[in-house]
This record gives C-alpha cells, sequence and structure tokens, in this order.
C-alpha cells in the first residue's frame, strides 16, 4: 500500500475531537501528520488553549512510516463554563441540654427559658424545690424529679444539623485540603442559610485527577464536605478559623 500524500504544508491536522463532561473534564485530541525530519517529541504538561480552557497534555503516541510520523496528543482540563453542584441534606444531632440557646434566658421564638418552663432553678443540696439542679459553682447537674413539664431525666435535645458538599473543577492541585477541621462563616459557592450563631466547619475534602499522574497536570475534581454547627458555633478554642 502506498504511502497516503498530502496537501498543504506540515504538520497536517487529520483529526480533532472535543469531550465535556458534566463533572467539568474537558478534554481534546488530535491527530497531526510531521516530516519525520521536522518531528518534535511533545512535553507532557504542554499547555494549549481550547475555548478559552487552558488544557494539559496528558498522553500522546507516535507512529512512524516511510518519511511520516503520526502523532496523537491528548490535551485535558477544567472545562471553566461548567457549573459547581451542590448537594445540602438536613438531619438532627443531640446536644446537651444545657447549651440550648433558651436554657437560661427566653431567646427568638421561645418565650420561657428552659429553666423557667422545667419549675426554676435550685442549688444542690439545698433543699429548696425546683426543676433544674446547679451546684455551687454555678454548673448545670440535672433536672430533679419535681421538675415540671417532663424535664425529669433529660440530658440533651436534637439540634437542627446540616450538611453541604460542594463539587467543582479546577486546573491545579486543590490547596483546601489543608483547611480540614477549620470554622468557615460562610463556605464558597452557594451555602445554605443556617441560624444565627451557627457555622460551618470543613469535615473533609477529596479529588481526582483526570490528567497526568506524573505532573499532576489536566483537570482537577474537588468536592469538599461542611458541617453546620449547634446553636452556639463551633468552638473557636478548638478549632482555627479560616
Amino acid at each position: 500500500m502506498p504511502a497516503p500524500t498530502f496537501r498543504g504544508t506540515f504538520p497536517v491536522l487529520t483529526s480533532e475531537s472535543t469531550n465535556q463532561t458534566n463533572e467539568g473534564a474537558y478534554q481534546y485530541v488530535r491527530t497531526r501528520v510531521f516530516e519525520i525530519a521536522n518531528v518534535v517529541t511533545p512535553t507532557i504538561g504542554a499547555l494549549l488553549n481550547r475555548d478559552g480552557n487552558t488544557l494539559s497534555l496528558t498522553n500522546f503516541s507516535i507512529s512512524k512510516k516511510d518519511s511520516l510520523a503520526t502523532i496523537t496528543e491528548t490535551y485535558t482540563g477544567a472545562d471553566i463554563t461548567t457549573p459547581n453542584v451542590y448537594e445540602v441534606s438536613a438531619s438532627t444531632s443531640e446536644e446537651p441540654i444545657a447549651s440550648h440557646p433558651a436554657f437560661t434566658a427566653p431567646t427568638g421564638i421561645w418565650l420561657l427559658s428552659i429553666v423557667e418552663a422545667c419549675g426554676g432553678a435550685i442549688t444542690e443540696g439545698s433543699g429548696a424545690i425546683g426543676g433544674a439542679v446547679f451546684n455551687s459553682d454555678g454548673a448545670f447537674v440535672e433536672f430533679s424529679k419535681n421538675a415540671v413539664n417532663g424535664f425529669f431525666g433529660v440530658q440533651s435535645f436534637l439540634s437542627p444539623r446540616v450538611s453541604y458538599k460542594r463539587t467543582y473543577s479546577i486546573t491545579s492541585v486543590p490547596t483546601i485540603g489543608s483547611k480540614v477541621a477549620f470554622i468557615f462563616n460562610t463556605p464558597a459557592g452557594n451555602p445554605p442559610v443556617i441560624g444565627s450563631g451557627r457555622n460551618w466547619i470543613l469535615s473533609g475534602v477529596s479529588w481526582e485527577n483526570n490528567g497526568n499522574q506524573i505532573t499532576n497536570s489536566g483537570q482537577y475534581q474537588v468536592t469538599e464536605d461542611y458541617i453546620s454547627s449547634g446553636p452556639n458555633g463551633w468552638n473557636g478554642a478548638i478549632y482555627y478559623t479560616a
């Protein structure tokens, strides 16, 4: 079979294709024919701009026949037009009853404090009658048998807890992982509104490289997971604030 003939100047573009995913990966593949005398081996990690996206060469192959060389290159990057993906779920978690926002004083929708609703405060060992027992240092101990409105034996309450997940694409190694277990007042993206006094903590980060693992080039699909705090916020003395 005779070698193919080409018109025009080398290199000759013989095919190209583009693939974009909903996760933000953008891949461009092209095949070009060179004269062997003028072939330059591609460099993994070389950059190419395509449709406004900066792509990186993540793979290539070369085949030679007679005086011609065929090079197929695969460029990978993040599609800058792909929107973030957000997931939100709401549940409840048990919190100590003494951390309730209206434990000692009414606030917001609570017209009575917890202490008032259970029958009032008494000091441990005083012999007084009341519902909420505090020690001599003022720390809450328990609800007494005299507590009204069913408070005897109560130790915790169900507090709203919201989980927020953000997935997005970038073109370089993500650095957000260094902020795991940090407090965020407002995470990036479009987080849901949570109650006053509450904030977020970055509970986890995962990412995958859809490209070349050696040069860390290509597209990075990043997922950030956040958890909302209880009514008093995450403890700033325990966790750093981003």
